[in-house]
Formats: structure tokens, sequence, C-alpha cells
């Protein structure tokens, strides 16, 4: 049974909630408002907000200003600075006393435009309209009107005399850094809420939250890359994403029995009018053979389905995984409608006949396989086949030895069926490519094990999905990667520059390795200490 979406007040809940706290803190942020990529999941699980001041303080810290602009010896990000800060790593000083009453609640460290605007008023003297004028240059960067503000502002302060000359042009700096791109406090605000009542939903309504997503990933620019996401952060959740279940005719992302499936039209060559279309035919279909789809076999669908759709639309509904329920191998199921294409259309009629109640084809035997349909129609009609010539037996009789000998075998390998699904679906849905690698038996801990707190000696065997090579400032080479196998993917792996020259080779995209690693303790990702090929 597909399950209701539930209806959920989002205006009355609760703001103080433990569980919802504890996803944001923990980086749980995919799909989280503002906080879904991977710099907002990183951040979050820095500065571990536990309430609205301090989530619009994070929303607005990871905004090129703050991650820009610089102080301190050794110099450090305003956002690296805030965290250090609210965490006891540095002490609590402010660079002048005039500026505490103004950044307390931010550590001292610059966050909003109202701040700046405030220091400008507390340092310099402006008023409200010259306030608003560097509002203004810092909300529109406009780098023109930054400077006379400059200007303005250190003869400003050079009158007010609250602070030294050099002084002014270190906290000017930092505003003038902040043109990158800061937040008002509203503005951070009513992000903070939206990005809190996302992450309330997830935490509390984790299916129906993933299905509202999964449905709206069409819309992103890399509808792929965010499905593989989704369906990862579903799956560390411990939430079941499945591939279309054809019985159920739906069209988008949909709940059934508190898991998640694909809808016919996410499957790639099948768009929405075809899901129309299929819906139609299956009533008629249903109603020939009085059979309802949910009681159709693989022949059934196959002899009075198959020709209704497009061969590209058979194989798409196939290779994902639609029609897994009747039990037989998708390999197998395509290399049979192959085979059914090559009879002719009187053919499969005398085939769809005998399968029939229709008042012109009394016999209503059930055709237990394709093997047996395709024995009773290969001899010639005066013989009581279905063939109209001698030579088209022939054909059939050459179609049935390949059907009982095909030249390959039709089973189903993980590596074929992870292909397959992130083809037509974006993504591997029921398994991984390593798992068709014998040696993946080698391997003691799955990505999810690791993901759920599991630590000590770490074999894994994945598959490299990332990997982004950078150079240090000491000129040397190291890597971050990410790493998958069935239970879902690890995206913050490092491998740093001893490994990286040892193994680069065998860390590359697409490949199949045995890994082995240890838990960053500071940071909590995944470090590369061995690999193996597969």
């Amino acid at each position: 049974m597909v399950n209701k979406m539930k209806h959920l007040d989002i205006y009355s809940i609760d703001m103080e909630c433990n569980k919802t706290w504890d996803l944001i803190s923990r980086g749980m942020t995919k799909g989280v408002f503002q906080l879904e990529s991977h710099l907002g999941r990183s951040w979050a699980k820095k500065v571990r907000p536990r309430n609205i001041e301090d989530l619009a303080a994070l929303i607005a810290l990871i905004r090129p200003g703050c991650l820009k602009a610089m102080s301190g010896d050794p110099p450090k990000s305003m956002t690296q600075r805030y965290v250090d800060r609210k965490f006891g790593n540095e002490d609590l000083e402010y660079f002048h006393p005039s500026l505490e009453t103004i950044l307390g609640n931010t550590y001292g460290v610059l966050v909003y435009q109202e701040q700046a605007m405030q220091i400008a008023q507390a340092l310099a003297g402006f008023d409200l309209q010259e306030a608003d004028v560097l509002r203004k240059a810092i909300g529109k960067k406009k780098a023109d009107i930054m400077a006379k503000v400059k200007k303005s502002f250190l003869d400003g302060a050079s009158k007010e005399g609250v602070v030294t000359k050099k002084e002014a042009e270190e906290i000017f700096s930092w505003i003038q850094e902040s043109q990158r791109y800061s937040f008002n406090k509203s503005h951070a605000v009513s992000y903070a809420k939206n990005a809190y009542w996302s992450a309330y939903c997830k935490a509390h309504h984790p299916h129906q939250f993933f299905c509202s997503y999964l449905t709206g990933s069409a819309w992103k620019q890399d509808t792929q890359e965010e499905v593989q996401e989704l369906v990862n952060d579903s799956k560390i959740l411990g939430i079941d994403v499945f591939p279309p279940d054809f019985r159920d005719l739906q069209k988008t992302f949909y709940l059934k029995e508190d898991s998640i499936f694909f809808g016919m039209s996410n499957v790639k060559q099948v768009g929405v009018s075809a899901v129309e279309k299929i819906s139609v035919n299956v009533k008629s279909v249903e109603d020939r053979i009085a059979k309802k789809v949910s009681s159709w076999s693989w022949c059934d669908y196959l002899i009075f389905f198959s020709k209704k759709v497009s061969s590209t639309v058979n194989k798409a509904l196939i290779s994902a995984g639609c029609l897994d329920y009747f039990g037989v191998s998708r390999n197998k199921m395509l290399y049979e409608i192959d085979l059914w294409g090559k009879l002719t259309e009187k053919e499969m009629d005398w085939v769809r006949g005998q399968n029939s109640t229709d008042s012109l084809f009394p016999e209503t035997k059930s055709w237990e396989n394709l093997a047996e349909a395709l024995t009773a129609c290969q001899p010639v009609k005066k013989n009581g086949g279905g063939c109209s010539t001698a030579k088209r037996s022939a054909v059939l009789l050459d179609i049935l030895k390949m059907l009982e000998k095909p030249p390959h075998a039709l089973n189903d390998s993980p590596s074929w069926l992870s292909w397959a699904e992130e083809k037509f679906l974006g993504t591997s849905i029921t398994c991984n490519k390593v798992e068709g690698c014998s040696d993946s038996a080698k391997s003691n801990t799955t990505c999810k094990e690791f993901i759920d707190g599991k630590n000590g000696f770490m074999v894994f065997a994945v598959e490299v999905n990332r990997a982004k090579q950078i150079t240090t400032k000491k000129g040397t080479k190291m890597c971050f990667l990410t790493v998958s196998d069935s239970s879902c993917s690890i995206d913050n792996v490092v491998c740093f520059t001893k490994e990286w020259d040892e193994y680069a080779s065998l860390l590359q995209e697409g490949n199949t390795i045995l890994l082995q690693g240890d838990k960053d303790k500071r940071r909590g990702g995944l470090i590369v200490k061995k690999a193996w090929q597969i």
C-alpha cells in the first residue's frame, strides 16, 4: 500500500528539540536549508549550534566575508576564530574594549552587517545615514563606495579618538573583507528558522523528508548528484530506498511500507507521458486477461504488455529494477524481450490468442514461460502451430535454440547491476560494484559502520567516487576523496602526502580497492593508511 504524506504545522513545532540540534551538530544537514553543501555540513559539525542565535551565526559565518576575512597572529578566518573562541581553544579577547558591547554575542567576531554599522557609529561617529551607506557598500559589493567610506571612517575615527589610526585601519579591514558577502542579522535569523524547520522534519519525519527532497531533485542543476547524495544520506539514517515497482504505477518518488521507492518517471528514458501511457495500457491488458497487474507473471508482461511500449522504455524499466518482483534476472528479461521481438505480429497474436478468454480464441491455457509459448507456436498452422510457412517455423526453431542455450550468461552480476542503476536511476540502489570483487571479503568494515562510530583496525572494500588532489603550502601533494560501498559513502576521506605518493595510482575515480584507514579523532573523517587493488 502506498503511504500518504503527513501534514505538519511547521509553526507549532518545538524550537528547542535536542534531536534536531543533535542532527545539525553532527553535520547531518544534507537537505537542510542553507547547510546542505559540503561546506555547510563541515562547519555545522564545528560550530555545533544549540539555538537559533548560534544557527544564524553559522549561516552568516560560512559566507565568503567571514571565511576570507583574516586577522590575528597567526592569521585565521573570522569563521575559525568564532569556533575556537566558542569552545575555549582561543582566549576571548576583544581587539579593542569598545567592541565588546557590539561583538559580545558573536565572541568578538564581526559577523553581521548591523555590527559593522554599529562599529562605524561608535568608533567613527557615523550618523544613521552614513552607516546606511556603509551597509549598502557591504550588501551590494560596491568597491568604489567602500573606498569612499573607508576615508570617511578613518577620518571620523581620528576625530573621535577612541582607537588609534592603526587600530582603525585593522578594524576597517574586517569590514572591507565582509564586502565579499555578509548577512544582515534579520536575514540570517530568517534563514536559521527555515534551516531549523527543515532539520526538524528530517529528524522526526525522515521518510517523508527524503521522499519530498528526492522529488525536488528534478529541479536541481545536477539532478544525478543530488539523487546520489540524498540516497546515500538516507542509507546512513537507516532508510531503505528501492527501484520503482511496476505494480504501483507511480510517477515519481513515493512511500510504501516505510521505504522510499523511485517512481517510473524517475527512470531515465521514461518520462511522465510514458508513465501515463503505461497506466492506460495496463488497464487494457488487465481487462483482456482478467488478471490484475499485481498478479501478472513475467510471461504475462512479456506477451501481453511489452509491445505496448517502446523497446527503449522496456529496456529502461527492466534495467532499473522495476520488474524485479517477477523473480527473473534483469539480463534474462532483456534477452527474452529481444527474442520475443523477433516474432511477427501474427505469430504474437497467435500466442496471445492461445492465452486469452477472447471469443475468437476459446482456449484459456496460460503459458508458464516463453519457451512453452514458442514451442506451441513453432509448428506450421496445418500442424496446429502459429507459423504461416515452413521458413518461419525454422526461424522460431532457431529462436527456441537461442532461448535454451543463450550465447552468454544471463545472471545479474553486482558490477552490471550497479552500472545499470547508475545509468537509469542516477545512483546504485541494490548493490555496489565492489560486491562483484572476490577480494571484497577481505574487508572488515562497511562505510556505514564507520559513520556509526566503529574504530580500530578497519579495512574497507570500496569504490573511489571522487579524488581531488591539492598542492599544500609546502608544495607537496595530498588528496581528498569520497569512497562508497553498498551501505553508503564516506565523503571526508583524506590521503596525506606520504600515502598519496605511494597509492595515487590506486586512488583514482572509478577504481575498486581495499583501503585501510584510521579515524581522524579531530575531524571525524577517515585517514588513508594503505590501499590495495581488488
